[in-house]
């Protein structure tokens, strides 16, 4: 939200400066994202006078300027506009000044220049070169800015000039968006009033329309109309606004155009309230509030055509749809330079209802903006007396025609127990009732025996912590006393989750992986993308977009879509993410649950066993003693079939690793093979940090040696290595595999899988025929299911 200073200035005449009220609204209410001072757009651009126009002596279409400084000194300017006259006021950038090359692009800064051989010492400006196209829209493209009808003295900042002096202090949304009241000047006026501990004279009032004629609106849906308001005046027309109003709308980013435009953008900014014009002769007079049928059709103020929704508000005449339902207006019912009669729209309709309208055409501007904050709803009657005091001072023949007011369900008057006690334990202060209840008067809280009575515009406060933070806010926090909080610590037990978080995160970081924090969001087009659909996605009610429709049922993909925008940076990437992903479940419930995944790209075709070593590696550090990788039952659609495996540990399965499909990788143009692994970290948590058993040490030399065996490729190594371990458990204290050797025209279908046994004994030192024979007996066991000593 923009507001003014020089806004402020008017109703809060004690301020300082725009610095001093930034720094009030930072310490008690809001975040202020920055001061933007108009002066310093026209930095070195001056107002100053044409004294001659010469030929330049080598192009036709240039002239040489001499401009008017000071007494009897002028400055040389080349200028190729088409308008120049002696005498004539223009505005000129000096060297040092920054304007907008033909009104397009970045600032350019202006240097002493020699074009074709003469000497320029800055440039005369058009309209568009100095931000001021929309104020003073140019006839021609060769039209430079004629200010001959501005008198004014040579020299004299442009800013200065034109009134330009404004500051703007832009506060930061997303804190004041429980607080409807503060995206007006008038509420704002009352915050800086009672945080400097000054009284404001705020336009209050209230007319009695009550004797007026009815319009008799219709409403079809009064489950959603809080409240709408209609009102035809006649004998107006479209004079220019006065100069409250222009600052109060040009201060927002907003051109001022004329009085019937920048009434409705002066009660939006400076009141709060969004309001509509309609010319009241385009109308055809049968008005309903109804829901849009589907694929009707709508033009609007923007002059595009929108197919609506049976889930949109509307409100139309006879004919057609005047008006979507508080986003925008329709285009051939807008007040122009020829209404005479005009009818005025104040609604509030369900916050809800009026933002997904505005995000399922595409559609944002200010009133919604406003209007989805859950204005209240006694506000509008306020600000119909006000606008209409503001046409009447303007047109004295300002006749009301027609008034509908319908107000289904009145807003409620909240009610919160004054409890000092309550406020004193939660802000650990020490405030007297006195001085507790001066804060909440000047607030416009009054106190009814026990209970607070909240006034109508502050919907943000219900409960007795709210009064207490309001309190403590506006006696400015920094104030109360640190103290160490009278509480009983119990000793925290860690979930297994978070130690686990920072231990994938340290591994993974160290071997060069970047770790990557995505949105939680995929849609339709990339799970297509990945060969898949969202079928068991959850849906998002109220979606951001249209790329974030469905939370995100693994990491993978949108690891992948980071590939996609970075591979051009580097080739070898590898990234990694630990966070949550969701699912549905068979009976419709939402799963959630941590994931480990990463991706990797490689040419190299031995990379999957440089993943296992990876995966080992990082089991070793979390203490996971007994894994395995097995031919998975199911796999991603994104991954290669026979290059995929899954992850076991303590026979229970974790998920999967393998290489992303070439098929899916050229996808996301990618050349590269993409290698992947991903975990689910909520069952690995269970299994993880185990508990080692203390082991005797044997005081015998170890032993060892080497078996080979010729398999069909179909046979999991697993298998033989569990065969193996079982044979002599006393025995065998380690088994490895360390080759796997495939070679299709010397093992055709079969591949080599090398074993190294390790041997010890607690009791006896190991003599050969001990060997022997267990080497017989292992050969024997693994011979028993047709495996081939190689």
């Amino acid at each position: 939200m923009k507001y003014s200073y020089k806004v402020l200035k008017n109703y809060l005449p004690f301020l300082d400066s725009a610095n001093q009220v930034a720094q009030d609204i930072i310490m008690h209410t809001a975040e202020v994202e920055e001061i933007h001072s108009k002066k310093k757009d026209f930095e070195n651009i001056v107002y100053w006078r044409i004294k001659s126009i010469n030929t330049h002596p080598d192009a036709n279409a240039l002239r040489v300027c001499m401009v008017d400084i000071w007494e009897n000194d002028y400055l040389q300017i080349v200028c190729g506009w088409s308008n120049l006259e002696i005498w004539q006021a223009v505005a000129v950038a000096k060297i040092w000044a920054s304007v907008l090359w033909h009104g397009q692009g970045e600032p350019v800064v202006m240097k002493k220049t020699a074009i074709r051989w003469v000497e320029s010492y800055g440039m005369i400006c058009a309209s568009e070169e100095i931000w001021l196209k929309a104020k003073f829209p140019a006839k021609d493209e060769k039209e430079i800015l004629d200010l001959s009808f501005i008198g004014a003295k040579v020299w004299t900042n442009i800013a200065e000039v034109l009134n330009y002096d404004d500051e703007i202090i832009e506060v930061d949304n997303k804190w004041i968006n429980h607080r409807p009241d503060m995206f007006s000047y008038v509420w704002l006026a009352l915050e800086l009033a009672v945080i400097n501990w000054q009284k404001v004279g705020l336009e209050y009032e209230k007319n009695d329309f009550s004797k007026e004629v009815d319009l008799a609106i219709k409403n079809e849906i009064p489950e959603v109309v809080k409240r709408y308001i209609w009102l035809k005046l006649s004998w107006v027309s479209n004079v220019e606004s006065s100069e409250e109003i222009k600052v109060v709308v040009e201060a927002s980013w907003n051109n001022s155009k004329w009085l019937l435009v920048d009434i409705s953008n002066y009660s939006l900014y400076l009141y709060g309230q969004p309001t509509h014009c309609f010319d009241a002769d385009k109308i055809f007079w049968s008005i309903v509030i109804r829901y849009a049928k589907d694929e009707e059709e709508f033009i609007a103020l923007d002059w595009k055509t929108y197919k609506l929704s049976s889930e949109d508000i509307v409100i139309a005449d006879g004919e057609k749809v005047l008006a979507l339902g508080w986003v925008i207006g329709w285009a051939l019912s807008a007040v122009s330079d020829t209404t005479k009669n005009i009818v005025i729209e104040w609604a509030n309709f369900n916050p809800k209802i009026v933002r997904k309208t505005g995000r399922r055409h595409g559609i944002r501007t200010d009133s919604l903006n406003v209007f989805e904050k859950d204005i209240p709803t006694d506000l509008a009657i306020y600000w119909v007396s006000l606008i209409y005091r503001k046409l009447n001072e303007v047109f004295p023949n300002l006749k009301i025609e027609w008034f509908s007011d319908i107000y289904p369900k009145h807003q409620e008057v909240v009610k919160v127990p004054f409890d000092l006690s309550f406020i004193n334990n939660l802000i650990g202060a020490e405030y007297s009732e006195k001085d507790a209840l001066d804060v909440l008067e000047k607030l416009g809280l009054e106190l009814s025996w026990s209970e607070l009575i909240v006034p109508f515009f502050r919907t943000d406060l219900h409960y007795k912590a709210d009064i207490a933070e309001e309190i403590a806010r506006i006696k400015w926090l920094n104030s109360i006393e640190t103290t160490i909080p009278r509480i009983t610590l119990w000793a925290i037990i860690q979930d297994n989750i978070y130690k686990l978080k920072n231990d994938v995160r340290d591994f993974f970081v160290d071997r060069g992986y970047f770790d990557m924090y995505n949105y939680s969001f995929v849609n339709e087009s990339l799970m297509n993308r990945l060969s898949s659909n969202t079928e068991n996605l959850v849906p998002l009610k109220n979606s951001l977009s249209e790329d974030m429709t469905h939370m995100r049922w693994s990491l993978i993909p949108n690891l992948i879509l980071s590939l996609e925008k970075n591979i051009r940076q580097r080739n070898d990437m590898k990234l990694f993410e630990f966070e949550k992903v969701f699912n549905l479940s068979s009976d419709s419930k939402i799963n959630e649950f941590y994931c480990i995944s990463w991706v990797v790209t490689s040419e190299n075709d031995i990379v999957y066993y440089n993943l296992q070593e990876n995966i080992s590696d990082l089991f070793r550090k979390i203490w996971v003693d007994s894994y395995m990788f097995t031919k998975p039952k199911n796999y991603p659609t994104y991954a290669h079939r026979w290059r995929t495996a899954s992850i076991v540990v303590r026979w229970q399965e974790v998920w999967v690793i393998g290489e992303i499909h070439p098929f899916i990788a050229k996808k996301f143009e990618l050349d590269s093979r993409i290698w992947f692994f991903e975990i689910n970290a909520d069952k690995l948590k269970t299994l993880v940090y185990s508990k080692v058993k203390a082991k005797e040490v044997s005081s015998f030399q170890e032993n060892n040696f080497d078996l080979s065996f010729v398999v069909s490729k179909d046979i999991v190594w697993k298998d033989i290595f569990v065969t193996i371990s079982k044979t002599d458990p006393k025995l065998i204290q380690k088994v490895e595999l360390f080759d796997i050797y495939e070679n299709e025209d010397k093992l055709p279908w079969k591949r080599s899988l090398s074993f190294k046994i390790y041997i010890q004994s607690l009791e006896w030192t190991l003599w050969d025929d001990v060997k022997n024979n267990l080497i017989k007996t292992i050969i024997e066991r693994v011979w028993k299911v047709w495996w081939v000593l190689r």
